[in-house]
């Protein structure tokens, strides 16, 4: 698991979001440039696999989730990766910033499943919220498991396609 703070946000993570299998990008409800940085964080990752467009890579976000600058930059990555966005510190909801429906809102625009949750008071909660990403994650390669036919498979009809069946002559 990768751990991403937005105190830290100088970096490039384009090699971190070729290999992981998914995230779980937890903002906090009292700090609005936390939920920025969670948005910049989705966007990131649910970007085209491929891009060679102006876009500002993730490195040029500030924690405001405002831009530094823009560049070329090809990036690589699962654009269907599980995604779980955590709303945390429900316990100080008269300090909220960020309105439940904003954050269950940027979840279904990119795809992601959404809760809220206070980790301080709510263990049971963060342990059921890794569950479910890792069910998400068992979901997405069984999906990838019966779209990809294996390579002996492929050949073989690939073979047969080209030869075809031999017909007994009469």
């Amino acid at each position: 698991m990768l751990l991403i703070l937005p105190q830290k946000a100088k970096f490039s993570l384009t090699s971190d979001l070729q290999w992981a299998d998914g995230f779980v990008i937890v903002y906090d409800i009292s700090d609005r440039s936390s939920f920025a940085f969670a948005k910049a964080m989705i966007y990131r990752i649910r970007e085209p696999q491929t891009s060679h467009c102006k876009r500002p890579p993730f490195s040029d976000y500030k924690t405001d989730g405002s831009m530094v600058g823009e560049k070329n930059v090809i990036l690589l990555r699962a654009v269907d990766s599980a995604v779980l966005l955590v709303g945390n510190k429900q316990d100080l909801c008269h300090v909220r910033e960020v309105g439940w429906e904003e954050g269950q809102k940027l979840a279904l625009d990119y795809r992601c499943q959404f809760c809220e949750l206070s980790a301080a008071e709510q263990s049971l909660e963060v342990e059921m919220m890794f569950i479910r990403i890792i069910k998400d994650i068992l979901t997405n390669f069984k999906l990838k498991e019966k779209r990809r036919p294996s390579g002996s498979k492929s050949m073989a009809k690939l073979i047969n396609n080209v030869f075809g069946k031999r017909r007994k002559s009469v």
